[in-house]
Parts: C-alpha cells; structure tokens; sequence
C-alpha cells in the first residue's frame, strides 16, 4: 500500500488572510484582481484526486495554520469534510497554532470527534516561536496521549513566508521535543530542508523521530525533467535530493527505516515524486555515487509510513 504523508488542499479566498498575505507577496502583485490570486492560490482537492489514480492508494491531508504571518488557516472542519467525503482515498491530520490558547482542546476534538489521524503540518517559523517553545507543550502532551503523531515542518520558509523570520524553524528544536516526549511520533518534512545533516541525525537519533521526503524532488530540479520532457536534463541533483538521502541512509547509522514518502502536493506530483524516487540510482551510478538499495526504496515507498500513521496501518 503507496501513502502519500504530505498532501494539501485549501480554497481561496475562504482560508486566506489577504492583508497578511500580501505583506508575503511581491509588490508587484499587490494590485492583482482576486481572479488573478484565485488562479495562483487556489488548491482545491479534486486535481490531487485525478493525479493520484492508479499511482497511489491512499493520501494523507495536513493543514495550515497561520493566519497573521502567512495569511493562511484552513478550518478541521474543512479538511475533515474532504477526507469524509473521499474517505476510501484520503484521511487527514488536523492542524492548530500550538502557541495559542485552546490548541490542545482543538487537538482532542478533531482526533476523538472527527477522525484526525495525526497533527500537522505545524510549521513554528509561522508561530514566530520555536519548536520547543513551551507553550506549545500542552499540544505535543495531547497528542502523546492519543497516540497520534505529529507533523513539524521545520528547517527553511516557504515563499508565503517572505516576513517571517527563519531563526524559529530551528531543527535541533526537535531534540527537545523528542526527549521530553519519548512516546509522541514525531516526522521532520522535507527531511529538514535545507539543514539535511541535522534532521538526519535526530532520525538516527531518536527512536520516535521519522522525516518524509516530500517536496525534495521538486526542489531538485529532477521533477521538472519527467513532467517537460523538453527541459534540461538536471546534470547534477546531488545536492537537493539524493545528498540527503545518501546522508541519511548510508552516514548515519539507522536512518534507511525512518524515512517515509510524501508529496507536497501542490509543490510535487505523485506520479513524478514517485518515478524520481525510483530512478534515483540512475543518476548515483552516473556520478559513480553510493547506490541505494532497491528494498530501502520500497520500505520508503510502502512499509516506513506503518510506523507512523498507525490509526490507517
């Protein structure tokens, strides 16, 4: 069974904060229309469900929660109403502003009433707080407690998050959390993109700690190549997808079982992120670089995910 651990839907206008995301965007786009926003904003679910026919047998939804710092907060009741509606492809994760008041009693809500199978993607560079900050405790406690994971996206900003400060995505945060909640199933995305060496060590680590792969091929440049046949062919991909494979799998003792697949639908493509992942060692034996076994891709396609999302394993 192929899980896609990272997808995101959202609707604009309806989750959008438009004067805090437009402090994010360039000043060019400050006068556009709505209609002109709608097109580059806009990510209902039902593309998400073509592309993934026939590619991969279940999705796994996260969230956004940042409604003044990048613009965005997308209500559990929505996320919830989509993975019941499609409720033989898609569950869900349910996301909150941990800093805030109330965040751990939404948390219980969506996992005891609405079905959430985990938390996330809480990012803290949007909180404008650290990972380990101790406000956010309460969530991570909750979360223990029911024994769903989270999902923390920590390491570098998006480009909605053009105003907001990188200190607070701080990966070594995770080590905190992960030794003050030794229970809490935690997953770094992007295998902390761009501080690869840093979430790799913690995967190592930690017993509790995982890291998907999701939006590594996109930012690659390796996707691009499958999805325009007649762009340039990436010479040199080391860096943004098979370096911190190969950091994490064959330098750090322990990591091949830890890693999971995912998306980053709308950034990456299944069907893509999938061909990519498979033929990476294409591209190793071109540059004469360490293989990757074909059985650690499998787990990382079909088996690691088990150990995270246990409520659909």
């Amino acid at each position: 069974m192929l899980v896609d651990c990272h997808v995101h839907t959202w609707r604009y206008p309806d989750h959008f904060n438009k004067e805090a995301m437009l402090a994010n965007q360039p000043e060019r786009r400050w006068c556009w229309p709505d209609e002109k926003f709608k097109l580059l904003l806009d990510q209902p679910i039902e593309p998400y469900l073509e592309l993934m026919e026939g590619v991969v047998d279940r999705g796994i939804i996260v969230g956004q929660s940042a409604w003044n710092t990048s613009g965005i907060a997308i209500p559990n009741e929505y996320l919830a109403g989509v993975a019941r509606q499609h409720a033989d492809r898609l569950s869900w994760c349910c996301c909150v502003d941990p800093v805030q008041a109330g965040a751990a009693d939404e948390v219980e809500k969506c996992v005891k009433e609405l079905g959430a199978i985990g938390v996330g993607e809480l990012n803290p560079i949007q909180w404008q707080a650290c990972a380990n900050d101790p406000r956010a405790y309460p969530v991570y406690e909750v979360c223990q407690s029911l024994d769903v994971p989270i999902v923390l996206h920590v390491g570098g900003a998006s480009h909605m998050d053009t105003r907001v400060r990188m200190k607070y995505g701080d990966v070594l945060a995770v080590d905190d959390i992960a030794i003050d909640f030794p229970h809490l199933r935690i997953v770094i995305c992007h295998l902390g993109y761009p501080k690869y060496e840093d979430a790799s060590f913690l995967v190592q680590k930690h017993e509790n700690v995982f890291a998907d792969i999701s939006y590594l091929p996109s930012v690659s440049g390796l996707e691009r190549t499958i999805i325009n046949r007649h762009m340039p062919v990436v010479n040199f991909p080391y860096l943004h997808y098979a370096y911190p494979l190969l950091y994490c799998l064959s330098q750090v003792y322990g990591g091949a079982d830890k890693l999971i697949f995912g998306t980053d639908w709308g950034v990456s493509r299944p069907r893509e992120s999938i061909e990519v992942l498979k033929g990476i060692n294409t591209y190793l034996r071109k540059y004469d670089l360490p293989l990757i076994p074909e059985s650690t891709i499998d787990n990382i396609l079909y088996e690691n995910w088990k150990k995270v999302f246990t409520r659909i394993a």
